[in-house]
């Protein structure tokens, strides 16, 4: 127990510390975090799509193009449930293309006028935009797209075989966060392994 009057000034200065703590957590709402809504709950990369090392960009497209390596351009805001639906494809497809194609995702709320990383932004979100090794627009789309759409179209960069639609399959993961997968084939018959 305090006994001396500068004790018991620190004593009150905790006990209103404390109330204050306690009282602006009392007053304090949950965050929620919705994919739904076109409210902002943070970055979409990292809340909706587990990829929150997608911004920054590693590199412009202006560098892209100078590395002769193909550049996958996203506009997109933090705000648009839309964009944050689409977070889930555009980290999906970086996993698996990320090594051969720069995915540069552009926040619209960043760019200034004149800016030259908004030359290609039409005005709504989210658009995509793939450029070849030699900085040709290959592939354009505004919205939400299926991840089979955006993929095969980084597959024909490459020569590979399309995939035909519906055989990846969205998985949530939780209530915000969805990934995707293949169904397994088979596993080929004993003998065929010989």
């Amino acid at each position: 127990m305090p006994n001396s009057p500068l004790q018991i000034m620190l004593w009150l200065r905790l006990l209103l510390v404390a109330l204050c703590v306690v009282f602006i957590g009392w007053l304090s709402l949950p965050a929620y975090a919705l994919l739904n809504d076109d409210r902002y709950d943070g970055n979409i990369f990292a809340l909706y799509g587990s990829n929150g090392g997608m911004v920054p960009p590693r590199v412009s497209l202006k560098q892209a193009k100078e590395q002769g390596i193909p550049a996958l351009l996203v506009y997109y805001i933090d705000d648009s449930s839309d964009c944050k639906k689409y977070a889930a494809t555009l980290a999906n497809l970086q996993v698996r293309y990320g090594r051969a194609v720069y995915f540069i995702p552009y926040s619209v709320d960043s760019l200034l006028p004149g800016d030259e990383r908004g030359q290609y932004y039409s005005g709504r979100v989210p658009q995509t935009l793939l450029f070849d090794s030699q900085g040709n627009l290959v592939y354009q789309s505004i919205g939400n797209r299926p991840i089979t759409e955006v993929e095969n179209a980084i597959r024909a960069l490459f020569q590979l075989d399309p995939v035909p639609p519906g055989v990846i399959k969205a998985k949530p993961f939780n209530e915000i966060q969805t990934g995707f997968s293949r169904p397994r084939s088979p596993a080929p018959p004993a003998e065929a392994q010989l």
